[in-house]
């Protein structure tokens, strides 16, 4: 345990930058920002399904540090964010399949099947992407819940009831 403590700064480095760094590639590929045209709109939210597995590689890394030391509160901080994160991806699909509909009526006859596939794929990237979020996200609230120190416990305690006469 003595040696998990250790590589614990470095497991939680390396885990921001994993995603700090795939966030930085990804905002230097979708400038400049246009959010008012449909096709940049597809194509931002189309290519994020391509960076999605580095972050989500850094969150493992993270929740499993948290858990096997235990780091509660670290635990609970990363289940929530996972677990907001997972919702911005659900919008983002949301968003991404209406985006994908004006896209595609818009595409030559001949090239809807390409903007048919490329939607299937990235959904799916996308979709399962959010998924793993909120799993990760729920085993984190999980291992913090069971991870509290037993002296921070809230417990309901009876208490006598004094009354007068």
């Amino acid at each position: 345990m003595e040696s998990l403590r250790r590589i614990a700064p470095g497991a939680y480095f390396v885990s921001a930058l994993l995603f700090l760094i795939t966030l930085a590639d990804y905002l230097g590929n979708a400038w400049p920002f246009r959010p008012g045209e449909v096709d940049w709109r597809y194509g931002v939210v189309g290519m994020i399904s391509t960076y999605l597995l580095s972050p989500l590689l850094g969150c493992l890394i993270a929740s499993a540090t948290a858990a096997w030391l235990p780091h509660p509160k670290v635990s609970k901080f990363l289940g929530l964010l996972m677990w907001l994160g997972a919702v911005l991806l659900l919008a983002a699909l949301g968003i991404f399949v209406l985006d994908s509909i004006q896209v595609r009526s818009a595409a030559a006859a001949g090239a809807r099947w390409v903007t048919t596939t490329s939607f299937m794929l990235a959904s799916g990237k996308i979709f399962l992407a959010a998924v793993g979020l909120m799993v990760l996200g729920r085993g984190n609230l999980r291992a913090a819940a069971v991870n509290q120190p037993s002296g921070s416990r809230t417990r309901e305690t009876t208490r006598p009831i004094v009354g007068q006469s």
